[in-house]
């Protein structure tokens, strides 16, 4: 009987251990995840300031010459 729950005890701490081995991948997986969402989303930022700084140039281009019109 001891040594059946011995065995037991063994395969409990294998099996928590390879749980605990894939949790800590997920949160790598996740860490790594968000950093990349962060930089995309710093890219599109700076897609979004670029089309804005265009799209002003172009009305204060065009107001100007609409009004001595």
């Amino acid at each position: 009987m001891k040594k059946k729950l011995k065995n037991f005890a063994k395969k409990k701490q294998k099996i928590s251990k390879s749980i605990n081995k894939f949790k800590n991948k997920i949160n790598l997986k996740e860490k790594k995840l968000s950093k990349i969402n962060i930089k995309i989303a710093s890219l599109e930022k700076k897609v979004a300031e670029k089309k804005a700084k265009k799209i002003a140039k172009k009305q204060a281009g065009e107001s100007p010459a609409s009004v001595n019109n």
